[in-house]
């Protein structure tokens, strides 16, 4: 019994002593999302050998790929962001990634710039208004004038979310973005 104890405390010496050999990294990508597909790929950073590495590389790019030619993860520059931002002015959005950040403020407008594609009568004065974006606006108070299509429109954020629209040079109203 004795003479174990010097041989397992030799051979753990031995083991911890010994230069660590490197190996490919364990990467879980178990949710499957693009957080965790970017996540095994920037691990490959951390792979010392060259060989594993670009192993490691391949395996994580083939499954980012493959997640993007399935439509699981899809890819967006910063423009196609403010573009969606834009096209949804006026709605409550979703507290989802796409629509908060670091620089959400900057992507997105307060108040946008637009002209008249359709004009639809409402109740008591009021109008519907298409834009040329296709967006779809009623006024919650009457204008004092008639608008007209290819007038320009301005449309601003309020206070409290709500938003004021403009039409040509009369005087702005409430407005309330239904489509």
């Amino acid at each position: 019994m004795k003479t174990l104890v010097p041989i397992a405390l030799t051979t753990l010496a031995a083991t911890l002593a010994a230069p660590a050999t490197p190996a490919a990294p364990v990467v879980a990508a178990a949710r499957g999302d693009a957080a965790g597909l970017i996540g095994e790929l920037t691990a490959c950073k951390a792979v010392a050998d060259n060989t594993a590495r670009l192993a490691c590389y391949d395996a994580a790019t083939a499954k980012l790929a493959e997640a993007t030619a399935k439509g699981e993860v899809k890819i967006i520059d910063r423009e196609e962001i403010r573009q969606t931002r834009r096209s949804l002015f006026g709605f409550e959005l979703p507290k989802i990634a796409l629509f908060k950040g670091d620089d959400s403020a900057a992507d997105t407008p307060s108040e946008i710039d637009t002209t008249l594609k359709a004009v639809g009568p409402s109740e008591y004065g009021k109008f519907t208004l298409t834009m040329a974006d296709g967006a779809v606006w009623r006024t919650t108070e009457p204008l004092p004038r008639d608008p007209r299509v290819g007038m320009a429109v301005h449309i601003k954020r309020g206070a409290l979310g709500n938003y004021f629209i403009r039409v040509g040079e009369m005087r702005g109203v409430p407005a309330q973005r239904i489509r």
